[in-house]
C-alpha cells in the first residue's frame, strides 16, 4: 500500500512538473517604438490552465530606475492576456517580465526584457524643427532700441 502511495505522489508531481515546464509565455507590446507619455499595450499568450498573469514594469531615465509596478492582465481568450501602461514623460526605457500561475499552483516567470523609449515630441506642436520658438522675436525686439540709442548717440 504505501508503495502505491509513493508512485502516486511521482506521478503527481511529475504531472505538476511537466505542466510547467512545456508552458511556453510570448510577450509582444504595441507600439514598437513607444514614445514618453505613451500608452503601451502588453499581449502575453501562454498554454496551460493559468489562473492569473502579472505583468512586473520598471521605467527608467537614465540609469535611473524607479520604483516597478506589478499589474494584473486582464483574460482576452483562452491563454491570451492584455494590459495597458502608461509610461511617464520622462521615460527613456522600460524593463519587464511576466509571471504565470497556474491552477495547479505552479507558476512561471520569463526572464526580463527591455525595450527603448523615444523622447517625447515637442509640446509646441513638433514644428520648431529642433529650435526654442521665440528667441528671434526676442532679439529683434532688444535690437531696435539699441540701434535707436546708438543712432541718436552717434549722429549728434
Amino acid at each position: 500500500m504505501k508503495i502505491w502511495a509513493v508512485g502516486l505522489v511521482i506521478l503527481l508531481i511529475s504531472a505538476f512538473v511537466a505542466t510547467v515546464a512545456t508552458a511556453e509565455v510570448t510577450i509582444e507590446y504595441s507600439p514598437k517604438k513607444p514614445k514618453a507619455g505613451d500608452t503601451v499595450k502588453f499581449y502575453v499568450n501562454t498554454t496551460g490552465d493559468v489562473e492569473s498573469v502579472k505583468l512586473w514594469i520598471e521605467e527608467c531615465k537614465g540609469n535611473q530606475c524607479f520604483m516597478p509596478k506589478t499589474i494584473d492582465m486582464d483574460s482576452s481568450g483562452t491563454g491570451y492576456f492584455t494590459a495597458e501602461y502608461q509610461l511617464r514623460d520622462d521615460t527613456t526605457s522600460v524593463h519587464y517580465k511576466v509571471t504565470v500561475t497556474f491552477q495547479n499552483g505552479g507558476t512561471t516567470e520569463t526572464e526580463m526584457e527591455e525595450f527603448e523609449v523615444e523622447p517625447k515630441a515637442p509640446s509646441n506642436g513638433g514644428t520648431s524643427n529642433g529650435k526654442t520658438p521665440g528667441y528671434g522675436l526676442i532679439l529683434a525686439m532688444i535690437s531696435i532700441p539699441l540701434v535707436i540709442v546708438a543712432r541718436r548717440r552717434f549722429v549728434r
